[in-house]
């Protein structure tokens, strides 16, 4: 027993280095001089050096950026948590064949890569005048984050009790006002679930940008960041500056939300 916890342990921390480590190579990076990587790469800094963050926020565009990310991650989860939560509580609350249809219809949309749709979507995008638009941007990463979001929200209405629903009916509550007042609420585990997934693949996603996002007033902080190292790739350790500030607010982000994933993912159902 006590060999396999500690065969378990040591699995998991050589993990946990395995995913820390580029992100304290960056960090290191990130603090040194061009001299001192030069000497040594994965040593630590003789004196901190953060001055790169400094040249690195004023020649980056880095507020606009973060304010382009922001507003796309915002209207995307928004659009997700929206969408997802109707078609889930819909679809969990209709046993009929054409619901069960539906409902496997977001699934298949899972299993389709983005790269072979890529190209149609951009045409389509350029037809509906979509590109260099945070809407076009928010619009694309909704209908892709729906269909995950579906499946949680229905697995997760299934799993409450149709008496609190028919209580309110009786009372004479409408089916809008059941869903907003008394089934939404319910819902917060799961909702803060696909919230914190969806954040973190929107804000990251560099790919999609890149193909939508030209005007460089648009662009989010992955897309910047690769404009950037590309413009000052000769200073690696201004660059890795940059990438640091921009997994800054994510990290917090995820720190701060990390203990409603397991707990919207694993919630216990309301038993009647």
């Amino acid at each position: 027993m006590k060999i396999t916890r500690y065969s378990t342990f040591v699995a998991v921390a050589i993990l946990a280095i395995l995913f820390v480590f580029p992100m304290y190579v960056a960090l290191l990076m990130s603090l040194k001089t061009a001299k001192q990587t030069f000497d040594s790469f994965y040593s630590l800094p003789t004196s901190l050096n953060f001055v790169n963050y400094t040249h690195a926020w004023s020649t980056s565009k880095y507020p606009a950026a973060f304010i382009n990310s922001l507003i796309v991650t915002g209207i995307s989860v928004a659009l997700i948590i929206f969408a997802s939560a109707l078609a889930g509580y819909a679809i969990a609350r209709r046993s009929k064949p054409f619901y069960n249809f539906i409902f496997i219809l977001f699934l298949s949309g899972m299993m389709v890569p983005f790269q072979v749709i890529m190209l149609p979507l951009y045409q389509i995008g350029k037809s509906f005048h979509l590109v260099n638009s945070h809407w076009g941007l928010a619009l694309i990463y909704g209908g892709f984050g729906v269909q995950m979001g579906v499946l949680f929200y229905t697995g997760f209405v299934k799993g409450i009790s149709r008496e609190i629903e028919e209580a309110a009916r009786i009372d004479g509550c409408s089916t809008p006002g059941i869903f907003i007042r008394v089934v939404m609420p319910l819902l917060k585990p799961v909702t803060a679930t696909v919230l914190v997934l969806n954040a973190l693949y929107i804000w990251n996603d560099f790919l999609l940008p890149l193909l939508y996002l030209q005007d460089k007033n648009y662009r989010t902080i992955p897309l910047q960041q690769y404009f950037f190292f590309g413009q000052y790739s000769s200073d690696l350790n201004l660059a890795f500056a940059y990438a640091v500030m921009g997994m800054i607010p994510i990290i917090i982000f995820f720190l701060f939300m990390q203990r409603f994933i397991i707990k919207g993912i694993a919630a216990g159902a309301i038993k009647g």
